[in-house]
């Protein structure tokens, strides 16, 4: 219980640690292969499986090339989607790590910036190994994604 609260006060407060200036926001569509545990009751077991999303996003720069990032939105086969995490960027490439809040995984992410946006490469893991919990990752074990972003608004210009 208090990891939630940890995590909320994390992406509701994080506009007090930021440099509103630098903020970029940008929409985001990915498409990748979910890869299933032998026994889940979740999916094709054993098996890979395709799936989609599409995000709304936010990096919130605590220090020049560092940033907080926060998603939200539509996914198939998981219905929702949402994720968290930390990462810092260059003019050449960028990574950040954090957690999938639904279904739970564990990424890592490289972001490779273009003029108008990002490519993004991932890898995710789901560290509820446990049969009692595989319900929280859909049954997933890893997921393997590539994406693009779109910078919005008054996003930070490189």
């Amino acid at each position: 219980m208090r990891s939630i609260f940890l995590i909320l006060f994390l992406v509701f407060c994080r506009n007090s640690f930021t440099q509103k200036s630098n903020n970029r926001s940008y929409l985001e569509l990915n498409s990748g292969i979910a890869v299933f545990e032998e026994f889940s009751s979740f999916g094709p077991s054993g098996r890979f499986f395709p799936g989609i999303s599409f995000l709304i996003g936010n990096q919130s720069f605590i220090f020049q090339n560092i940033f907080f990032e926060s998603q939200i939105g539509l996914a198939l086969p998981s219905i929702l989607t949402a994720k968290i995490g930390l990462g810092f960027i260059n003019e050449g490439i960028g990574a950040s790590i954090g957690m999938r809040l639904y279904p739970t995984m564990a990424y890592a992410q490289i972001h490779l910036p273009t003029s108008n946006g990002q490519f993004n490469i991932s890898a995710e893991v789901s560290p509820l190994t446990n049969s009692s919990f595989e319900s929280y990752s859909l049954g997933a074990r890893n997921i393997f994604a590539l994406g693009y972003q779109w910078n919005i608004g008054k996003s930070r210009k490189r």
